[in-house]
């Protein structure tokens, strides 16, 4: 199983260096500069169909490479920002793998995953210029990666959520049959924090690091794998089950 990170594309609320980070603010399709919530800019459909594209591309050629069938699917956070990315996405993948039908399957639908959900920045919300405000928490987090200060998620609470997706879809898989030589693509469509804190966990480094990694900017992807001693771990496990 190969995952893929895929931060959304240039929002509404980059535009503004407005921090949207709850359900609540998140979600909705009103209000917002243009009056439909805080989805993605006109620069942000652009650079996500762009990217996409190259995400396509990447798994055509290597399907090709390793003779292995592909079958995608596409997990989002429910944000808007997320659901406009992860929907231009899968338009793309849908044009890009149609000469590929009998090797590569795209699954039906977007699955909305609300463990992928924005990190939540507390008494932040709503407020600019947001870089400013990050930059406070992020200081925090590399001090103490249980930090709740500004009425912030903590680091160690979105480590908990969002790996808790990734062993949600290796557990699924190792509940399923899988076709032999087929290779299950997972792309998750999140945030900047909420993937760059996976990431982290990911490599096994500590949660106060997380900024010590190069971030995804908007609408840029990423292929991950856990490190060698947490895949054995996961292995380990998968095998006593």
């Amino acid at each position: 199983m190969k995952f893929v990170l895929f931060r959304h594309g240039h929002s509404l609320a980059n535009q503004e260096s407005r921090i949207v980070s709850s359900l609540e603010n998140g979600t909705r399709t009103d209000g917002g500069p243009e009056g439909t919530g805080f989805g993605l800019s006109s620069k942000g459909r652009l650079e996500v169909a762009e990217t996409a594209k190259t995400l396509a591309d990447h798994i055509i050629t290597t399907s090709t490479q390793t003779q292995n069938r592909a079958r995608v699917r596409i997990l989002t956070s429910p944000f808007q920002r997320t659901l406009n990315t992860a929907s231009i996405i899968k338009s793309q993948f849908r044009t890009s793998f149609s000469p590929f039908q009998d090797t590569i399957t795209l699954e039906l639908g977007l699955t909305i995953t609300q463990d992928l959900r924005e990190r939540f920045f507390g008494e932040f919300e709503m407020r600019t210029p947001s870089e400013d405000l990050y930059n406070q928490v992020w200081a925090a987090d590399a001090q103490n990666p249980f930090h709740e200060l500004f009425g912030v998620e903590s680091v160690v609470d979105v480590t908990r959520r969002v790996t808790g997706v990734i062993r949600s879809q290796e557990e699924q898989q190792d509940q399923q049959d899988q076709q032999e030589g087929e290779e299950v693509w997972v792309v998750l469509v999140s945030h900047g924090d909420s993937l760059q804190i996976l990431q982290t966990a990911m490599r096994g480094w500590s949660g106060d690091r997380h900024r010590q990694l190069d971030h995804l900017e908007t609408a840029n992807w990423r292929d991950v794998e856990w490190c060698p001693d947490l895949q054995a771990a996961h292995q380990s496990r998968s095998s006593r089950s």
